[in-house]
């Protein structure tokens, strides 16, 4: 089958070049957005509003999504970032856009279920999903062989360096990606250049943090654009201490990395923030990387809830790589991709990656009812995280089964992974938690055990105690599953799972109190899980604090209004205080 990408890229000329640079100045984005939106009977935006102090005179606005977007992105917001309120607004909107576009297509698109054999030489090979995850061991023959026979999800992508359309797995990439690499725009043109963009740089961003690389410095005084200089002078006048380093290292396209604190407010009121920009001009890349430290930062003067990309540094000690510099440059030594027509930038961007091996696959996302280009970008060979360490194609591969297949099919296709690969621990683990999920905990506890015996990384060791506790807490065992929790807790106190399954098996104990304490811990480790304070919630309930439990319930909803139990306890609670309160 012949795959149709669905990208055709064609002249498109910036008319817009502040601080970002777009084909359509803001307040027509917006306003093209809006009359896009009035046209569909799909409640995406409630609204936007602005949030910021007002202290750094840098505008951070927001987007409050509509019910059928939060059913599909799990939040209630988006948050811009922009030079002006113009287009701090305009990027609330279109990041609002992007979202929805990408988790409808992610949740929503009907993709084609085929091994690589039935798609022929049209399929990625197993080539590019090993250099996605640098699996440099594994042989490439035994991969392709697997691959060729397992099926998978598929879906047509546009590979921008060898101009041709192919099928690429699309749960193997988006367990690699996550939500990095999405992006809309006002041109299909505009998206992709945005989306490349942001995965180059994630992708230096995780290398220098990773290896806490010093780079070099940039001098400030080297600037010439007004908005750059403009930026840099806001932050000065505020005392805010700033760190501007390159951060291009061998991509060919510029990035620039940010530090940024305040010590007249650090530690107390506000925290260290660290960012980065990329696109095709250096200034720009500032630009991007200060309007996101606006952004996250609360005006320094507000402590914030952001869960960053970028390590998020508690003191200036662990951020010291970052203070330290390899020789101070201009801003103009950095490297320079922009032209007037971004169908040039794009084909320059991809052009620097294929002299370091990367190359560029786009799929398009653009929903259809929407009709607001939108994209997803994969590289295969660019760092995300910690997603494309330590692992392999066998490892890699078992997650990708996992998520794409159902239960039954994903057991079987494990056995022929542990078959060709193993024996392995991980891959001893995957298949018992295939059965896990297949509602069978006896055989996925015996299957735990084994991977126990197979000289397991150590660092793995609390997440298998971890399956095992669920697998006991599912059997109704509490005791037993609360004895392997304690396991994994001395092999890693730091997994939010531990304390979320303890909080669980100590409410069947009805032991409410300990229940609160293991979900609190939880929560201490995600302040954004929201089911956390829900479970926090039934508990008070329990103990009879009504009140305190409708409090908690909301503010689960707060984070995440699709938990059903939340909403449905705050309707029967609140019925119930104003009964009481009645006298009825």
């Amino acid at each position: 089958m012949v795959p149709d990408a669905r990208i055709h890229i064609q002249d498109s000329f910036k008319s817009f070049r502040h601080d970002q640079e777009k084909t359509r100045r803001p307040e027509e984005t917006v306003q093209w957005v809006r009359e896009r939106l009035k046209s569909l009977n799909i409640r995406i935006l409630a609204k936007t509003m602005r949030i910021d102090t007002g202290r750094l005179d840098i505008p951070v606005y927001i987007s409050l999504c509509g019910e059928d977007a939060t059913a599909y992105t799990g939040t209630k917001k988006q948050m811009g970032k922009g030079a002006t309120a113009a287009q701090s607004e305009a990027s609330a909107v279109m990041e609002l856009m992007e979202r929805f576009s990408f988790f409808s297509f992610i949740h929503g698109a009907d993709f084609l279920e085929a091994r690589a054999s039935d798609l022929g030489a049209h399929a990625v090979d197993a080539s590019v999903l090993m250099r996605s995850v640098f699996d440099r061991h594994t042989p490439e023959e035994k991969a392709q062989r697997f691959l060729d026979q397992c099926p998978l999800r598929w879906v047509p992508v546009r590979n921008l360096t060898r101009g041709v359309d192919q099928w690429a797995p699309i749960d193997w990439f988006y367990l690699i990606n996550e939500y990095n690499g999405p992006a809309a725009g006002n041109t299909l043109e505009e998206a992709i250049l945005q989306a490349l963009c942001e995965v180059v740089e994630r992708h230096v961003g995780s290398i220098i943090s990773h290896d806490e690389r010093v780079t070099p410095a940039i001098d400030p005084e080297s600037l010439t654009d007004p908005a750059s200089r403009e930026l840099v002078d806001k932050f000065r006048k505020n005392g805010i201490e700033l760190y501007l380093r390159d951060f291009s290292l061998d991509t060919g396209i510029p990035t620039v990395g940010v530090l940024a604190y305040d010590p007249a407010t650090f530690p107390e009121k506000s925290e260290i923030v660290f960012t980065a920009g990329t696109t095709s001009h250096p200034e720009k890349s500032l630009c991007r990387a200060l309007t996101e430290v606006a952004q996250l930062a609360g005006d320094f003067e507000n402590r914030t809830t952001y869960r960053p990309t970028l390590p998020k540094y508690p003191d200036l000690e662990a951020a010291a790589y970052l203070r330290r510099n390899d020789g101070v440059i201009p801003i103009g030594a950095l490297p320079d991709i922009s032209h007037d027509n971004m169908k040039v930038e794009i084909e320059r961007a991809v052009a620097a990656l294929s002299r370091i091996g990367l190359e560029v696959l786009v799929v398009n996302v653009s929903h259809p009812q929407l009709q607001v280009p939108a994209v997803y970008v994969m590289i295969p060979g660019a760092h995300f995280l910690e997603h494309t360490r330590n692992t392999d194609f066998p490892q890699h591969m078992a997650r990708t089964v996992l998520r794409a297949l159902d239960a039954a099919q994903a057991s079987r296709q494990l056995e022929i992974l542990d078959e060709v690969f193993g024996p392995r621990f991980d891959l001893t683990f995957f298949r018992a938690h295939s059965l896990e999920a297949l509602g069978n905990p006896h055989e996925a506890l015996k299957l735990f055990s084994r991977s126990l015996e197979q000289d397991p990384d150590p660092s793995e060791l609390a997440s298998i105690y971890v399956h095992i506790g669920s697998c006991y807490k599912d059997l109704g065992d509490y005791q037993q599953a609360l004895e392997a929790l304690e396991k994994a807790e001395s092999h890693n106190g730091q997994l939010k799972e531990i304390y979320n399954l303890r909080g669980f098996c100590f409410y069947q104990l009805k032991e409410h109190h300990r229940a609160i304490e293991a979900f609190e811990r939880a929560i201490e480790l995600d302040p954004g899980s929201a089911i956390d304070y829900a479970n926090i919630g039934s508990n008070l309930r329990e103990l009879g604090h009504i009140r305190e439990a409708v409090r908690l319930y909301k503010m689960a909803l707060e984070l995440d209004p699709t938990i059903d139990f939340a909403r449905q306890n705050v309707e029967r609670l609140e019925l119930q205080l104003a009964q009481e309160a009645s006298g009825s």
